[in-house]
């Protein structure tokens, strides 16, 4: 259970800095990719600005001025490339770096593309381009932003090695420190089951005793509704000593011994047991149950689980009423549903397995209960690492399911 318990505590706390260190990340990566698209489009636009660009494309000059630069690649260069369109996007005049854009028709096909997605700036491979209005005419302006992105991405990557080596040692620190902080928690659940041990036995002999003594005074005296009153009282009291007792058990185990044995049958066999309970209270059994169905549990602690759903099922049935029980396989597993009529409201109903937890509508009902049973078969199903849910699909109607993974062998 507290090994459980300490996986659970280790897995919040390192997704909790996970998420915080990736949303930290995150945010730094975009804002410096903000600030970089923000500094080479001011770059740009001054750059449309200039009465150089102007000087350029005056009256006389050449359609396709290229510079060449003696670099050994085009990612040495930081130039710029601008091209002189019409209003249909085709190229008038040009100034290219031939390091970067090789032929004027290289550059028509990037034109091409930008007039293609209709941005009015944005990234093409690792130019950075601007759509302007200049006293020239409309222009494209094109800036090689290679060693910018490439420092870019040296610093995503750098944030992403420095976040997952701070969240692997965020990990192997909750690890070492886990233990000490679930050992208060482990300490008060211990002290609190010895509680519940060490009081049900010592309450077990007064019980015992007052039984003895009712009947003595029965005996003597004849029985009386104040007799017969302390009976009732000390059965329920006895009850549930019993309960907690087989609850507090029941929790201790940390596994379950497994064997395989017959689900079908064993579910028939105990809605047989309980069948004369149920008409008697005309209540009635309704069923729907594969056959040839296989289990690799603790057959006892499973006759316990169908124990106490069945009898909570008839219990808080209303008379002339059906409880309808299935059990039915679906690929590797089976599904168990009880669902009988109750006072209950559409909805999702999982604090009925609280230890004490009983619905307010029946609080103050005829049905006596004290809210341990349903805790008890969650603790089973948990044990068997299956799972157990209780719901309303709609007003009036309580069910319960329970997950059962079959031996699939022996199933088929």
């Amino acid at each position: 259970m507290f090994k459980s318990l300490r996986r659970k505590f280790v897995a919040s706390a390192v997704v909790s800095v996970a998420v915080v260190i990736t949303l930290m990340a995150v945010t730094l990566n975009f804002i410096n990719y903000y600030k970089l698209e923000q500094r080479i489009d001011e770059t740009l636009h001054e750059t449309a600005k200039s009465q150089t660009l102007v000087a350029l494309f005056k009256e006389g000059a050449e359609n396709d001025l290229v510079i060449t630069k003696n670099t050994s690649s085009a990612t040495d260069s930081t130039g710029f490339s601008v091209a002189k369109v019409n209003s249909e996007g085709k190229i008038e005049k040009s100034y290219r770096d031939d390091a970067l854009i090789s032929s004027q028709k290289d550059l028509q096909s990037y034109i091409d593309k930008i007039y293609t997605n209709g941005q009015e700036s944005g990234f093409i491979g690792s130019y950075r381009y601007l759509k302007a209005e200049t006293k020239t005419g409309n222009v494209i302006l094109f800036l090689n932003c290679q060693r910018d992105l490439e420092s870019y991405y040296s610093f995503v990557r750098n944030t992403i090695i420095i976040s997952s080596i701070v969240i692997l040692s965020v990990l192997i620190i909750i690890v070492m420190v886990s233990k000490k902080v679930i050992a208060p928690i482990q300490q008060s659940y211990v002290k609190q089951k010895q509680f519940i041990t060490d009081a049900s036995h010592e309450l077990k002999t007064p019980l015992a005793i007052i039984s003895s003594n009712t009947d003595v005074l029965e005996l003597e005296h004849g029985n009386s509704k104040w007799t017969k009153n302390i009976q009732n009282q000390v059965e329920r009291l006895t009850s549930l000593v019993n309960s907690l007792v087989a609850f507090s058990r029941m929790e201790e185990k940390d596994t379950v011994e497994r064997v395989k044995f017959d689900l079908t049958n064993t579910l028939k066999s105990r809605i047989n047991d309980f069948n004369e309970l149920a008409n008697f209270q005309k209540k009635f059994i309704a069923t729907d149950i594969d056959s040839n169905l296989y289990y690799n549990g603790d057959q006892q602690a499973i006759i316990q689980l169908m124990d106490i759903l069945l009898e909570n099922a008839i219990k808080y049935a209303p008379q002339n009423s059906d409880i309808n029980i299935s059990l039915k396989k679906n690929r590797r597993y089976a599904t168990m549903k009880i669902s009988n009529k109750a006072n209950v409201k559409k909805g999702d109903l999982r604090k009925v397995f609280d230890r004490f937890y009983r619905l307010d509508e029946s609080r103050n009902s005829h049905v006596k209960g004290y809210g341990i049973g349903l805790s008890m078969a969650q603790v089973i199903a948990e044990k068997h690492k299956e799972v157990i849910k209780a719901c309303a699909p709609e007003d009036g109607i309580f069910k319960i399911e329970m997950r059962f993974t079959l031996d699939e062998i022996a199933s088929e």
